[in-house]
């Protein structure tokens, strides 16, 4: 469990990444911006490696509960997707810096250590929308000549094109605004009931 201490750490880390990008994430400027001492912030963290392992973590934390919806769903499949939709996108609009480095696989790449950490949190993700596209496919709720891993990470994909364009666009939308297309296609193409 994390301290308050380490969670004003970890969003602070986050916040510098999102807006002066990964190779400005050290030590001394997180310190910078937390207002303590270098040897401070290497009590909660003992490294950089250690520090962007807690990143993912926390992100992970912070939009589980979006993913973890499909599990025990309420109302109709098409109602259950546009609500994962809408609570996803919402989330992200509201924390603009976890969207821009939970899609940014690229952010991780500095420390080839964190593959494995940042597959795995992928992995649970799509293996979460998988398990709901098989339930509805058995349900005869949802097409069945696709297999649900592959509407799975048709799902995911469209999700990270949409929130990286938001991103590169300059976020002049809301990230919500694209929810109702997203779901209206999603609808038609996996033939959602």
């Amino acid at each position: 469990m994390l301290s308050p201490r380490q969670i004003e750490i970890l969003e602070a880390a986050i916040q510098l990444t999102s807006e002066a990008g990964i190779q400005k994430l050290t030590i001394r400027n997180v310190a910078n911006a937390v207002g303590v001492s270098e040897p401070a912030l290497y009590r909660h963290f003992t490294n950089k490696h250690e520090l962007l392992v807690a990143i993912l973590e926390y992100l992970e934390h912070k939009i589980a509960h979006n993913f973890l919806g499909f599990i025990q769903p309420t109302g109709s499949p098409s109602e259950q997707f546009r609500l994962f939709l809408d609570n996803l996108f919402t989330e992200l609009e509201q924390n603009k810096a976890f969207s821009l480095l939970l899609f940014a696989e690229e952010t991780f790449n500095a420390d080839p250590e964190l593959r494995p950490e940042l597959n795995a949190l992928m992995d649970k993700n799509i293996t979460t929308l998988t398990e709901y596209f098989s339930h509805i496919m058995k349900e005869g709720a949802c097409r069945k000549d696709v297999p649900a891993e592959q509407l799975a990470l048709m799902t995911f994909g469209a999700i990270r094109l949409t929130v990286s364009r938001w991103h590169l666009k300059g976020e002049q939308d809301g990230l919500l605004v694209h929810a109702p297309v997203l779901h209206k296609t999603f609808v038609q193409l996996f033939t959602l009931t």
